[in-house]
């Protein structure tokens, strides 16, 4: 990975001290990815790749407040951001002033974080080894496989004309497969900073295990199930919250499942959400899109909503402090709260299993959407392997499943927790670090007929 930190202080520095505005920030944000897509044959792509993107928001004071706007460009080069700023003054000079815009942030510390080197030296002839023992595995149980492996590193990079000077780097590496059968498919995978915390062989056995287990699928009546959710599968629920819940905006327009909840003790004691970008497990950016320090905020706790996560404007509009949660401004957005962590409880999987007389393993949810943001009831359906669970064993895979459900109910529902945590995505954008959940009275609408 070639990521110059110097190069960019230097420049944002440089543009940030310019003038022609009432105040500057110049976000920098290097990065450098190596990744290597297969199917059953081998690779079928590899690249190496590095970028750079440059953001110059601008402000021009006027009396009812400011004109604000931002301009981007893809390259370092004096040239080329002095092209940029010239595009984003311009643009402000013809915006509308914005009277409730806060001013930017000053000088703040944040902690030092720094590239992991394991990551960072994990080539494509590495790649290829786990490529290699993915197919075979895949070949030996007669199945196709078809799978991503990715290594990641990025510098971001803030300036700005009041004092603001931050700069961090996060790594990531991830390893996903899905084998497939004629009759059904099977997934694993795994997420960490460090590319040598990922077990290749662990990720093989659990998708091709399950995609052997998922051969004859049966078909099942829809209904209430308590449910085991793997964490893929927690995840496609929680990230929810992310988008439109737990912000600030959200409260503020009453569109929030907060909305007269918070403060009531309406879930399992046991659960714990927070947002930590700092958390020892998955590690990310120590500070927000505006540069501020990022908090660490109790979502839930002791049983109760907490409050909702805020970035400058809408801590001056609420009258509360700013916890760090800001997108890169401007953004329409609203702050969000980007860096879950679902705490572990005390369960392994085999007790989570035990507890279950009659319901279902969920390996994954896809094509989630929300139809009511009040109680965030979510629809979707489940994927890559859904199985039966008998008197505490995991039986026949059955065919897939909808399910509308709310995020408020699937959290008051919850009657045990894992122990062992995960970092998990899903299939759009975010990444949670969560252990498994079971959950009673999950509703399922209707059957699929795969």
């Amino acid at each position: 990975m070639n990521l110059d930190r110097e190069q960019a202080l230097a420049e944002a520095q440089r543009i940030a001290a310019s003038g022609g505005a009432s105040e500057i920030e110049v976000s920098v944000c290097q990065a450098s990815e190596a990744f290597v897509r297969f199917g059953d044959t081998g690779p079928t792509q590899n690249a190496d790749r590095d970028r750079v993107d440059v953001s110059i928001r601008v402000r021009l004071k006027e009396d009812d407040g400011y004109r604000e706007a931002s301009a981007s460009c893809t390259s370092l080069a004096r040239s080329e951001t002095e092209r940029t700023l010239k595009r984003a003054l311009a643009l402000a000079s013809v915006s509308a002033p914005n009277g409730e815009l806060a001013p930017m942030g000053g000088a703040v510390e944040v902690p030092k974080t720094a590239l992991s080197k394991t990551t960072s030296q994990h080539d494509f002839k590495a790649k290829a080894a786990w490529v290699d023992r993915a197919v075979r595995a895949c070949g030996e149980r007669g199945l196709a496989p078809a799978g991503l492996i990715s290594t990641h590193g990025s510098i971001r990079t803030i300036v700005n004309s009041n004092g603001r000077q931050v700069q961090g780097a996060t790594s990531r590496a991830g390893f996903a497969l899905t084998a497939s059968s004629t009759g059904g498919e099977g997934w694993g995978g795994a997420i960490s900073a460090e590319v040598d915390r990922i077990d290749p062989d662990l990720v093989i056995e659990r998708a091709t295990s399950k995609a052997s287990a998922n051969r004859t699928p049966i078909a099942i009546e829809p209904g209430a199930y308590t449910v085991v959710l793997e964490p893929a599968a927690v995840s496609s629920l929680l990230l929810f919250g992310s988008y439109y819940g737990f912000g600030a905006r959200e409260v503020s327009e009453q569109s929030s499942f907060l909305c007269g909840r918070q403060g009531e003790k309406l879930f399992p004691k046991e659960l714990l959400l927070v947002d930590d970008a700092q958390n020892a497990f998955y590690p990310r950016l120590p500070f927000d899109g505006e540069g501020n320090r990022k908090s660490r905020v109790e979502l839930l706790a002791n049983g109760a909503l907490g409050e909702a996560v805020t970035d400058l404007n809408y801590a001056k509009k609420m009258g509360v402090r700013c916890s760090g949660h800001s997108l890169s401004q401007p953004n329409t957005h609203g702050p969000m709260a980007s860096n879950l962590v679902l705490a572990t409880g005390d369960k392994s999987r085999e007790e989570l299993l035990a507890g279950v007389e009659r319901g279902l393993l969920v390996t994954q949810f896809h094509y989630t959407n929300m139809i009511e943001p009040r109680d965030l009831t979510l629809t979707g359906m489940t994927r890559n392997g859904t199985f039966l669970i008998e008197n505490g064993e995991v039986t026949s895979s059955v065919k897939n499943l909808r399910f509308t459900e709310s995020l408020v109910n699937t959290l008051k529902n919850v009657s045990g927790i894992g122990r062992e945590p995960e970092v998990t995505g899903a299939l759009f954008d975010g990444e949670i670090v969560t252990p498994w959940l079971r959950v009673e009275d999950f509703r399922f609408t209707s059957s699929s007929d795969f």
